[in-house]
């Protein structure tokens, strides 16, 4: 299995739209983080953000931007055995999957990514075990009973919400600012972000601004400064503290990686 392009939180504008007659001899990924209109095996439908299929080989796709909003996701193109995997596990291919929490999703693909984009040594094995486990958490998301207590329409609009907060991260969100996107109290909105996605709004913001930073420095044409700035931290220093204990190591010693 090889993915051969990769790219997260990929944005486009309103009026963005994608028609492929046969996706060719490639598997076609996506994630997505705002609301769009995909075609499936049942046809074309509207989707809100948290929504994941897989394109065989050969298949028909459709893929649109639905509001003002625009479109984010996350996308990869896969060549090779990838049905094995999918077979393994009990994924399907041309279904649309809604995942109640999918931040794992990105945090996954954009560790391919960087393996991708370094071509590092055995990279290509590293991808293999990365799509290996996306797969593997994406079943086990459907299969989680407990996800299921809330109701479908209440999960939707929070994961618009967070769709929301995760596309403007650098800002100094509180709390009571998140819960009026969702037309909530604070105490509310805490208690269901909670209960969706299994971690604090806050928690859940540092983890995306964290994952952001790993892309800039790896990158390595910013400071740590500008780094910490650019992806919402007025203090420096807390930025270091906070993505050691994130990553296990400085973003110093990140870069060296």
């Amino acid at each position: 299995m090889k993915i051969t392009q990769i790219k997260t939180l990929w944005p486009e504008n309103e009026d963005f739209q994608l028609e492929r007659l046969d996706t060719g001899e490639q598997y076609i990924f996506i994630h997505m983080l705002t609301t769009a209109a995909l075609s499936s095996d049942n046809g074309i439908s509207v989707c809100p953000a948290g929504s994941c299929i897989c394109y065989e080989p050969h298949s028909y796709q459709f893929l649109a931007a639905h509001g003002k909003q625009g479109l984010v996701h996350d996308w990869a193109h896969i060549t090779g055995d990838f049905h094995k995997i999918a077979l393994q596990f009990g994924f399907q291919f041309n279904k649309i999957y809604q995942m109640s929490e999918g931040s794992f999703i990105t945090e996954i693909m954009q560790a391919a990514e960087l393996e991708v984009l370094h071509s590092r040594p055995h990279a290509e094995d590293i991808c293999t075990m990365k799509m290996t486990e996306l797969v593997i958490k994406m079943m086990r998301e459907v299969e989680n009973e407990k996800a299921e207590i809330i109701m479908p329409e209440m999960r939707s609009a929070m994961l618009e919400v967070r769709a929301k907060i995760h596309m403007d991260y650098s800002r100094g969100w509180k709390v009571d600012e998140m819960a009026k996107l969702a037309h909530m109290s604070p105490s509310r909105f805490y208690s269901l972000y909670k209960a969706v996605f299994g971690v604090t709004p806050k928690a859940d913001l540092q983890v995306i601004r964290l994952e952001h930073a790993k892309v800039l420095l790896a990158e390595g044409r910013r400071s740590v400064r500008e780094i910490a700035e650019l992806v919402g931290y007025e203090n420096e220093y807390y930025f270091i503290r906070a993505f050691k204990s994130f990553t296990g190591k400085t973003p110093g010693k990140y870069t060296r990686i």
